[in-house]
């Protein structure tokens, strides 16, 4: 039964490894969603430590990751209103999620200010008898009272979102995206309010001396069974590596040049960064190579190739490669306006917009302007 804990905590931390070093579209929601797993994982790594008799080669592993522990509504907060707000702003009222931390540093700073033999005790008694070792005392709180404490905090933090979260569920779910998301997030949601509600079963359980169920092992056996399955559902919802910004709806005609303007209404979390690195990619042309498509554009955005062609038609109403060819036909327009015809070819024309031939670019030209290039040349002479 233990192992499954310790799948768990290497799960976790596989996890909390690639959520920190992923390059997201939401990072403040990444990074609270690696913290929560890290925590998980040293929650999971301990139990399978200390219930599975192996704390006497881990005696450093006890006592300081109760602090840890106590930060558990922390991250989950924050992720979820990340997520559906699409930002974070601190909030005096959120000093509220650290009360149990704040009584766990209390109590840990208590223990380890009390002379050696009282933590050497306590140590051993976690060694020979773990199942009763929650009964343990601190100063302020015994150790199952900080157990009910962090996870009706949990608790209490998952009910507080749960109504923005019933009506982000409800917005824009006819894109794929979304939808992966949303069931993402409810199933993240159900499986973090069952672990709250099994850890807080259990703990009253221990103070209580008493079987809420029949067979005194079952509530461990589920409340480990759901760890294991928080742990390792990432894997069906790979896209939550990246995040997912939220959207500005607008309506662009797909005939529409691209403007410095229309960059600047770019979507997202952190937009200014957005904004740059488009305007960036514009000013260094990288548009105009030949090799240039969406995996590359996508590599220079530091964002994953779905989610930038998923932004593009969102915001513009183009697929990528409309996308980059309306920004090629601007680019040819200003050309042939300052007179590079005059002294090149077509062909030149075509390669310096970062097409392979005067074909394919001539048939994108027209497309865009409803002109050939020769007769965009004639006209711009009988206006003149």
């Amino acid at each position: 039964m233990f192992n499954i804990l310790l799948i768990a905590a290497i799960f976790g931390f596989v996890l909390t490894t690639l959520l920190f070093l992923k390059k997201s579209t939401q990072p403040k929601a990444i990074i609270s969603l690696g913290g929560f797993y890290f925590l998980l994982s040293v929650y999971a790594l301990q139990a399978y430590i200390i219930d599975g008799v192996h704390l006497a080669k881990c005696s450093w592993f006890f006592l300081w990751p109760l602090m840890l522990y106590n930060l558990f509504a922390l991250p989950i907060y924050f992720y979820f209103e990340t997520i559906m707000e699409d930002r974070l702003r601190w909030k005096k009222e959120y000093s509220i999620l650290f009360i149990p931390f704040i009584l766990s540093v209390i109590d840990v700073g208590y223990i380890y200010l009390q002379p050696d033999a009282v933590y050497a005790e306590m140590l051993h008694d976690a060694m020979t008898d773990p199942k009763n070792r929650l009964h343990v005392s601190y100063w302020l709180l015994d150790l199952d009272q900080h157990m009910l404490l962090r996870h009706v905090w949990q608790l209490a933090a998952l009910l507080v979102v749960l109504p923005k979260l019933l009506n982000f569920i409800k917005k824009g779910n006819a894109d794929n995206l979304k939808n992966i998301l949303n069931k993402w997030l409810l199933v993240f949601w159900i499986g973090l309010a069952l672990f709250a509600v099994f850890a807080i079963i259990y703990a009253i359980e221990n103070m209580l001396a008493v079987n809420i169920f029949e067979g005194g092992a079952l509530v461990p056996i589920i409340l480990y069974t759901i760890m294991f399955s928080i742990g390792v559902i990432p894997i069906y919802f790979p896209t939550i590596l990246h995040g997912y910004p939220q959207v500005i709806e607008t309506t662009v005609d797909s005939k529409q040049s691209i403007s410095d303007q229309q960059l600047d209404s770019k979507y997202g979390l952190d937009e200014s960064r957005i904004k740059r690195k488009l305007k960036l990619l514009v000013e260094k042309k990288l548009h105009l190579h030949q090799d240039f498509n969406v995996t590359n554009c996508a590599r220079e955005m530091e964002m994953p190739t779905h989610h930038l062609s998923y932004f593009i038609k969102q915001q513009y109403g183009l697929n990528f490669t409309s996308y980059k060819n309306n920004l090629r036909m601007e680019y040819a327009k200003n050309l042939i306006e300052e007179g590079f015809l005059d002294t090149n070819t077509m062909e030149a024309l075509a390669w310096e917009c970062g097409f392979a031939n005067r074909s394919s670019f001539s048939k994108v030209f027209k497309n865009a302007t409803k002109y050939s290039p020769s007769d965009y040349v004639l006209k711009l002479a009988a206006d003149s």
